[in-house]
């Protein structure tokens, strides 16, 4: 123990001689062969190393670079006094670099290996700390204080360093203390212009001998800041209807639950958008997750006109500004329709009502488990999704099976998961999602099996 007292005390008596001697450099004594001691640049100079003795572990290029060639380790704790000779067509000079080999566990260092990952909430206030873990540097010698500042990636000088026992004071941008520091921002940080800082801390004896580097990755956090926006203001779409024999009557059909349009709205938080009507209607409903408009009942007129809104699942929820939609409702006479030739099939007309299951977040937690069956009105029927759907998916045999694990706070303000299933009957080979042209009258066979099919109780605080 005695003797670990005595070589520590020399080595702290040749730290203070060497850091109070001029052009210091601290070299590790574990720096592999071809490290980079030195660069001398001069005007058409030619340099010579004047010490044989230290010619086995250093090399002067024909540029001027001074390095490493071997093991450093015999000159650990040796403070060294390289003579550099530089001679010019017209003069010479001398130089001379005072270098010191320590243990590098012994050198100042930063006890993350790593870079450290640290985080801050956008629009915070000036002043506001990063999240991250203690910053400081170490050495086993003592240096005595130590200077710290940014050298990398600090932006529009957007970060700030500060002793982490004097919070007060924050509009510095380096300093110097025996205790920890930390990062503060000057100006409140927007996720959407830039969510990713790399920093590096630099930390350096008062003598500017002694260097640590540490890479600080600190992240933007979002803030649901932004409410989604329609990429129209007005949507306009036109619906068309078929006249029969008797149009002078005013009687004319149109296809229930075909596609009137779609809007479509954009989060600039990049969260996902859902869509929903602003006042119900019986005329159409919105498919949430998509934003497509179906026609679900007779217009009685012309013209028609719906508000509809976007909401985003950020935290806290945000809505857009309503949309207008006008929807106008054209009549076509029956020769102007293309002629279909198709064999004629007795055609009913049928409307099976919706299914309104409830369930629990839990009863999706595991991807392909069936949840529940449609029923069959003949053994004839099959089933299928008319759109794809993220959550569910449904067998030809009308099984219904999870998809994706559902997650409540994915499946918007209404908590629930829509879909369209159509159904074919194998009997006559009719897919009813298509129009079939029977007697010179034209039928819209759509079977709304399923919407607004799966809600989800309100989760308990």
């Amino acid at each position: 123990m005695a003797h670990q007292v005595v070589v520590g005390g020399a080595l702290l008596f040749l730290l203070c001689f060497a850091l109070n001697t001029s052009s210091l450099i601290l070299l590790p004594h574990d720096v592999r062969p071809g490290h980079a001691v030195r660069h001398f640049i001069g005007n058409h100079s030619r340099y010579t190393l004047l010490d044989p003795e230290y010619e086995p572990f250093f090399t002067l290029l024909d540029d001027g670079l001074l390095m490493t060639t071997a093991d450093l380790g015999p000159l650990l704790n040796q403070p060294l006094n390289l003579a550099i000779l530089e001679q010019t067509p017209f003069s010479s000079s001398a130089h001379t670099i005072h270098l010191l080999v320590m243990d590098r566990r012994k050198m100042l260092h930063f006890s993350d290996v790593n870079a450290v990952h640290g985080e801050i909430p956008e629009n915070a206030p000036p002043g506001s700390v990063v999240d991250c873990s203690p910053i400081k540097a170490t050495a086993l010698v003592n240096v005595g204080p130590i200077a710290y500042k940014i050298t990398k990636g600090n932006d529009q000088s957007v970060f700030a360093l500060r002793e982490k026992s004097r919070p007060s004071n924050s509009d510095i941008k380096s300093v110097i203390t025996d205790g920890d520091v930390e990062i503060v921002a000057m100006k409140p940080l927007d996720s959407e212009t830039k969510n990713l800082y790399d920093l590096v801390i630099q930390a350096t004896d008062l003598h500017g001998a002694n260097k640590a580097s540490l890479p600080v990755r600190v992240n933007v956090i979002n803030e649901n800041d932004h409410e989604p926006i329609f990429e129209q203001e007005i949507y306009y779409f036109a619906v068309n209807g078929t006249c029969d024999d008797n149009c002078h009557n005013g009687t004319a059909y149109w296809q229930r639950f075909s596609t009137i349009g779609k809007v479509r709205a954009f989060d600039a938080d990049g969260d996902r958008v859902y869509y929903s009507l602003k006042a119900p209607s019986n005329l159409a409903v919105i498919v949430p997750q998509t934003g497509e408009l179906i026609l679900a009942g007779e217009p009685d007129g012309h013209e028609a006109e719906l508000e509809v809104l976007a909401h985003d699942v950020g935290i806290p929820p945000r809505k857009s500004q309503p949309a207008q939609v006008f929807i106008e409702f054209v009549i076509r006479e029956r020769k102007d329709m293309p002629t279909l030739h198709r064999e004629k099939r007795r055609v009913t007309r049928a409307v099976r009502p919706t299914k309104r299951i409830e369930f629990t977040e839990a009863d999706g937690e595991v991807e392909g488990r069936a949840v529940f069956t449609l029923e069959k009105e003949t053994d004839r029927e099959t089933f299928k999704i008319r759109d794809e759907n993220p959550w569910v998916t449904v067998e030809p045999s009308g099984v219904v099976k999870v998809k994706k694990k559902w997650d409540y706070e994915e499946l918007g303000p209404e908590k629930t998961i829509d879909f369209w299933v159509t159904i074919t009957n194998a009997g006559n080979g009719v897919n009813l999602l298509t129009p079939v042209v029977s007697n010179g009258a034209m039928a819209h066979d759509i079977y709304r099996q399923v919407s607004s099919l799966m809600a989800f109780p309100s989760r308990p605080m």
